[in-house]
């Protein structure tokens, strides 16, 4: 196995062992949230429900497993990184989960160790495990509140980012994914408080009464056999952890600059500009180390393509697509050429040019979206003329460039007017955008109407047309609604904020089979089921679309000015 591959291999391990961690955190902590309800009521739920899911052996196994491998896999990140420019993003992926596995080691082996004692780890045991000692109490809870918020937030991080390209209909319930995000910590943590106040609350009543060992009676069920155990845990964590934490930063830094001052080659990039950056990093790394911008919106897991370069010299001597990276070329049909700079790791001098590089500030300030871009799902709209360029020829220039005006003056202000924005004119065709609100069900409709008042107007410029031209404008539409990467691209001067992705590529295709069906309109299922529309209207089809596996399911409309919204 190439050692790309075993990249590949190695952050899939960390994504699958990611998802188990994250199942169980979100679970747990929803447990520790039921403890603003009462202690009682948290040990209702972790007996009944918790248990259910957790506490048999595929499960601890599973759990287990998927931890000791994602921390290691995660120290193995650390120390395979060649320059420590990543950012900001990444840094928290870093040291958060180095943080919290200071508080969380302890909390595991202690739960461990009771466990295989038979102990049972009741929520009225941990808090007066923690209220034990009052002059830790309050330093005990800000850890604990600490480590939740770390973890947390890198196991939001992941998923966020697994999500957002591996689900089509993210982005349309973003804000509720944003909810349970902020809203998961925020009450375990209350959870958590509450519990130690019940705690509280309850030692001082049992005091009043005369019964001052109260907390201590919580410790009658471990055994006394369990204690020395216990008793080692923290000095264990506390004294090594560190240590170890501390060797992986060194031997890091160590290989940082050996990667640095060994083993290099040459990257040349436009302009003259070149650098020298260690074997095996990948393009993307370098034009980080280069300090030149260089987009990349899934942030280098080679899923949005926005890094693709184009290798000027040097195609001979870089290494084979892998797996992942030819899957990508294959299906969105790529020149040879073409590579994705987050996955190509040259071993020699190679020169390159970004296809989708960032200009400058001021052409960031230009757009919302900056320079980088970001998903977003859109519906993407394509109109094109049909025999136009046959039409042309039997005209005067000055025929043909009016006709031209005219069609793109009646599309777009509809277009406009139905809240759509007019993304670019190429030749006789035309592609929109309808993102305008944060609904994609709006959009969907939006563009439905816009492509019936535009079958309406064109038939009406025909008949204007008729006396003076003699000619037939025919035409057909294409709409699909998906995630797409939207920002800055261009070069110069010409640099705009359009749209990119497989999700543009199928309107694109949609609207050339409407020469096949011989239609004006063809739209995806999925336009027509966010535009709640009645589906008896069209006729259905499965067509097979170059880049998806699956067969895709197409609403075919003759005549678009006959669609009922």
């Amino acid at each position: 196995m190439s050692n790309i591959d075993f990249n590949i291999l190695v952050r899939q391990i960390r994504i699958y062992s990611g998802v188990i961690l994250f199942i169980y955190s979100f679970t747990h902590l929803l447990n520790h949230s039921v403890n603003v309800v009462s202690i009682d009521a948290a040990d209702f739920v972790r007996e009944n429900y918790f248990h259910l899911i957790w506490k048999n052996t595929i499960a601890y196994i599973l759990l287990y497993a998927s931890l000791v491998i994602h921390i290691l896999l995660g120290f193995y990140s650390i120390l395979s990184k060649k320059s420590f420019k990543i950012t900001g993003k990444e840094w928290i992926q870093i040291l958060f989960p180095v943080l919290a596995l200071l508080v969380l080691l302890q909390h595991i082996a202690a739960g461990f160790i009771l466990t295989n004692f038979d102990v049972d780890i009741k929520y009225s045991f941990l808090y007066a495990l923690l209220s034990s000692d009052p002059n830790e109490l309050v330093f005990g809870a800000v850890l604990f509140s600490l480590m939740i918020i770390f973890i947390w937030v890198h196991g939001v991080i992941g998923i966020h980012g697994l999500l957002r390209f591996n689900f089509k209909s993210y982005q349309r319930y973003i804000f509720g994914f944003k909810f349970v995000y902020w809203f998961v910590p925020i009450v375990a943590i209350l959870g958590f408080i509450s519990g130690l106040r019940e705690t509280s609350i309850l030692a001082t009543i049992e005091n009043l009464k005369g019964n001052e060992n109260f907390i201590m009676s919580f410790f009658g069920v471990i055994p006394p056999e369990a204690f020395p155990f216990l008793g080692q845990v923290e000095p264990l964590v506390m004294n090594y952890y560190p240590i170890f934490v501390l060797l992986v930063v060194m031997v890091a830094i160590l290989n940082v600059l050996r990667a640095r001052y060994f083993g290099r080659i040459k990257i040349s990039y436009p302009e003259g500009n070149e650098f020298s950056v260690p074997k095996g990093t990948t393009i993307l790394e370098a034009s980080r180390l280069a300090g030149i911008p260089h987009v990349s919106v899934c942030g280098g897991k080679g899923r949005c393509t926005t890094c693709r370069v184009k290798v000027v010299s040097g195609l001979e001597n870089t290494p084979k697509p892998n797996v992942h990276e030819a899957k990508v070329i294959s299906r969105l049909n790529f020149d040879d050429d073409v590579r994705l700079a987050c996955q190509l790791r040259p071993t020699k001098n190679i020169s390159i040019l970004p296809l989708l590089n960032p200009e400058n500030k001021q052409i960031e300030a230009r757009s919302p979206v900056g320079l980088s871009g970001k998903e977003k799902e859109t519906v993407v709209v394509f109109v094109d003329l049909r025999d136009f360029t046959k039409l042309s020829e039997n005209k005067l220039p000055y025929d043909v460039v009016y006709i031209l005006n005219k069609y793109y003056s009646v599309c777009g202000e509809i277009i406009e007017r139905n809240n759509g924005r007019l993304d670019k004119f190429i030749g006789d065709g035309i592609m929109a955008i309808f993102d305008g609100s944060e609904d994609i069900n709006i959009n969907c409709k939006n563009s439905l109407k816009a492509s019936a008042e535009i079958s309406r107007s064109i038939k009406k410029l025909n008949s204007d047309m008729k006396s003076d031209f003699n000619e037939v404008l025919r035409f057909g539409i294409g709409i699909h609604v998906g995630n797409t990467i939207v920002g800055m691209m261009g070069y110069g001067k010409t640099v705009t904020e359009t749209v990119v992705g497989d999700n543009v590529n199928i309107a694109s295709r949609l609207e050339e089979l409407n020469k096949t069906y011989k239609s004006e309109l063809i739209i995806s299922k999925e336009v027509a089921e966010n535009a709640k529309l009645n589906l008896k209207q069209f006729k259905s089809n499965l067509v097979k679309i170059r880049g998806r596996k699956e067969d895709l399911e197409i609403l075919v409309l003759e005549n678009a000015s006959n669609l009922s919204l």
